[in-house]
């Protein structure tokens, strides 16, 4: 299974926000440290189980094994 690694405010009511933006839009913003509309810090997300990676460098993901394959 392919993954990618996805950052993303863990705010809830950023969610309409952030989908909201174009795809291009979204891809740019991958470099926040903090979130536009709340303020927030940014974590990174598998975006196969949703759980936050703490290590940039990992391959894998630790909770369900999805490749990253960047």
């Amino acid at each position: 299974m392919n993954a990618r690694k996805e950052k993303v405010c863990q705010e809830e009511m950023c969610a309409d926000q952030w989908e909201a933006l174009s795809p291009e839009l979204r891809a740019q913003c991958a470099t926040f440290v903090y979130c536009p509309f709340c303020a927030n810090e940014m974590v990174t997300r598998c975006s196969a189980c949703n759980e936050t990676i703490h290590d940039f460098g990992f391959r894998y993901c630790p909770w369900c094994g999805a490749d990253f394959g960047e």
